[in-house]
C-alpha cells in the first residue's frame, strides 16, 4: 500500500492550452452530467473528471467524460443520483484494489527476461516474431511517435471510462456484464503476473526495439515494469469492442467487436510495450469470462450435465465401442510399462506418451458417457483415436518420425480427425438436446473449425514438447506449415464424411413411407 501512496500524484496543466481543454471539459461535464441525472450526479462525474486529470496529468479522461455525457444529454437518458454513486463506488474500489495488488508484485529482470525469450522463441517458431520490424515500418517523425505514445498511455483509460459511463447509463444488463468481466480479469491478470512474469521487448538486451515513450522524453509509471504477459491494454479495448458490438449485426458488429483490440494490439507492439502473444493473453482473460457471465446458464446447465455424466463412465467403458477402446489403448499402456520395466530408457519419450494415450483414453470415455443419451461417440470417432495413437506411439518409439518424412503428417491428418470428428458429435448431440434448427453444413463448418484450431494448439503442444520434453518434433516454419496443410486436410475429410452420413440419414426420415395396402374384404 506504501507504494500506491507514493505513485499518487497531483498534476497541473503543463501549458495553457491543456488548461483550455481540462477546464472545457470539467464545464461541459457538469452541464451534461446534470441533465442527464441532476446536480449529485452532475458534481460526482466532474469530481471524477478532476481528479483523473491531477492523477494522470492529461485532459483525454475529462474529455471523454464530458463526450459521454453530452450523448446522454441529447438521448434524454437518466440515471438515478444513488445508481450511479453506488456503481461508481464498485468500480473505483476494484479499480484501487487492482492498483493496491499490483504494488505487491515486483518482478525480478532475470526471470522476467529469460520468460520473455521464451515467448519470442515461440514466436519465431511459428516465424511471427515481427514486431521490431513492425516498430520500424510505422514510428516515423515526432508527431507520428507522439500520436502512438498519446494511444498507449492515455486514450486506452479513458475509452474504458468512457464505455463503463455510457452502458451504466444507456444498458445498465451490459454495463454490469462489462463491469463483472473488468473484475475477473484483473484477478486473473495479477495471478499470471506473479507466476510468469514477462520483461517488455524495450527491456529485452538485443532485440532492437525502443522504447519511444522514453525516446520523446517521457518516463514509464509502472509498478511493475515486468509484467507485459498479460497485456490489459489489448484485453480491456478488446472487451470495449466486444460489449459494444452485442447488439449489433453484419459487417458494423465485426468492425465494433475487432477493431478496437486490434488497434490497441498494434499500438503497444509499435511502442515496444508487448509481444504480441501479450495481446492475446490479455484478450483471453478479458472476453473469456464475459462469454462466460454471458451465456452462465447455458455454461451451468452444461457444467452440471457434465457432472452427472462422471458416474457413467463405467458403463461407458463397458459397453462395446469404450471396451475396444479401452482394450485398445491399454494395450499401449502395457506396452509402454513393459517396455520401461524391460528396457528403462527404451525411449526417451516415454512419459510424454504415457500421459498423452492416458489423456485420449479418458476423453473418449467422458465424451461417450456425456453422449449416452445420444447413443455414444461412433465407432468412427473411436476407430480414428484408436489407430491415432498407435501410431504416434510406434512411430515415436520405432523412430518412423524421422525415418519416413511423411509419418509426421499421417499422425497429424489423424489426431485432427479425430478431434473433428468428436466436436461434430458432440455438436450434432447439443443440437438435438436443445430443439435446434441449425442444419448439417453449420456443424460441418463449425467443426472444421474446431479441428484447425486444434490442429494449431498442436503445433503448440510440439514446441513446448521440444522445450520441456525435448522431443524435436518442431522442425521448422515449413515443417509447421505442412503440419497445418496435413491437419486441415484431416478436418475437412471427416466433417465431410459425417455431413454427408447424417445428410443421408435426415432424408431417409424425410422419405415417404409406403402405406400399407387395405385388407380385401372378407
Amino acid at each position: 500500500m506504501r507504494g500506491l501512496l507514493d505513485a499518487l500524484a497531483f498534476h497541473l496543466p503543463s501549458h495553457p492550452l491543456e488548461g483550455a481543454v481540462t477546464l472545457g471539459a470539467l464545464a461541459v461535464s457538469a452541464a451534461a452530467w446534470r441533465r442527464a441525472g441532476g446536480p449529485a450526479v452532475a458534481a460526482l462525474a466532474t469530481a471524477g473528471a478532476a481528479g483523473a486529470f491531477f492523477q494522470v496529468g492529461h485532459p483525454a479522461i475529462p474529455v471523454a467524460i464530458a463526450a459521454v455525457g453530452l450523448l446522454h444529454a441529447r438521448s434524454g437518458r437518466r440515471i438515478t443520483p444513488g445508481a450511479f454513486a453506488r456503481e461508481t463506488a464498485i468500480v473505483m474500489a476494484g479499480f484501487l484494489a487492482y492498483e493496491a495488488a499490483r504494488f505487491q508484485v515486483v518482478s525480478d529482470p532475470e526471470p522476467a527476461i529469460r520468460n520473455a525469450r521464451r515467448i519470442i522463441d515461440l514466436e519465431a517458431a511459428f516465424g511471427l516474431f515481427r514486431e521490431r520490424e513492425l516498430q520500424q515500418l510505422l514510428v516515423g517523425p515526432g508527431p507520428v511517435t507522439a500520436a502512438w505514445n498519446f494511444l498507449y498511455s492515455h486514450a486506452f483509460l479513458a475509452v474504458v471510462i468512457g464505455a463503463l459511463l455510457w452502458l451504466v447509463v444507456a444498458d445498465p444488463p451490459r454495463y454490469r456484464l462489462f463491469r463483472n468481466a473488468l473484475g475477473i480479469s484483473t484477478v486473473l491478470a495479477i495471478i499470471l503476473i506473479a507466476w510468469y512474469p514477462v520483461a517488455p521487448p524495450r527491456l529485452v538486451p538485443g532485440l532492437g526495439i525502443e522504447d519511444t515513450v522514453v525516446t520523446a522524453g517521457n518516463v514509464h509509471k509502472f509498478a511493475n515494469e515486468y509484467a507485459a504477459m498479460p497485456s490489459l491494454h489489448v484485453g480491456w479495448t478488446a472487451l470495449v469492442g466486444w460489449v459494444l458490438a452485442l447488439p449489433l449485426r453484419g459487417w458494423s458488429r465485426a468492425a465494433v467487436m475487432f477493431g478496437p483490440g486490434l488497434g490497441m494490439l498494434l499500438v503497444v507492439i509499435v511502442t515496444g510495450n508487448h509481444y504480441w502473444l501479450d495481446g492475446v493473453a490479455g484478450a483471453a482473460v478479458t472476453i473469456g469470462p464475459a462469454v462466460v457471465l454471458l451465456h452462465r446458464a447455458a455454461v451451468a446447465g452444461f457444467l452440471r450435465e457434465a457432472a452427472s455424466a462422471l458416474p457413467r463412465i463405467p458403463a461407458a467403458a463397458a459397453n462395446p465401442r469404450g471396451r475396444v477402446s479401452t482394450l485398445a489403448l491399454g494395450g499401449l499402456f502395457v506396452y509402454l510399462g513393459a517396455g520401461q520395466l524391460i528396457n528403462p530408457g527404451f525411449t526417451d519419450f516415454w512419459g510424454y506418451l504415457f500421459f498423452q494415450v492416458g489423456a485420449m483414453l479418458v476423453l473418449l470415455l467422458a465424451a461417450e458417457a456425456f453422449l449416452s443419451r445420444e447413443g455414444g461417440l461412433s465407432w468412427l470417432t473411436h476407430g480414428i483415436a484408436i489407430v491415432c495413437a498407435w501410431a504416434d506411439v510406434l512411430g515415436t518409439d520405432g523412430d518412423l518420425y524421422a525415418r519416413i518424412d511423411e509419418y509426421d503428417k499421417l499422425t497429424h491428418f489423424l489426431g485432427t480427425a479425430a478431434v473433428t470428428a468428436a466436436a461434430y458429435e458432440i455438436l450434432r448431440a447439443a443440437a438435438r438436446r436443445s430443439g435446434s434448427g441449425r442444419l448439417p453444413r453449420d456443424r460441418f463448418l463449425l467443426s472444421v473449425a474446431i479441428g484447425v484450431a486444434a490442429g494449431i494448439g498442436w503445433e503448440v503442444y510440439e514446441y513446448l514438447g521440444d522445450v520441456v520434453f525435448q522431443t524435436t518434433r518442431s522442425q521448422g516454419r515449413w515443417d509447421t506449415f505442412n503440419d497445418l496443410v496435413s491437419d486441415t486436410a484431416g478436418a475437412v475429410a471427416i466433417a465431410a464424411l459425417l455431413w454427408r452420413q447424417e445428410r443421408r440419414g435426415l432424408a431417409g426420415e424425410l422419405e415417404p413411407r409406403p402405406r400399407a395396402r387395405p385388407a380385401p374384404p372378407s
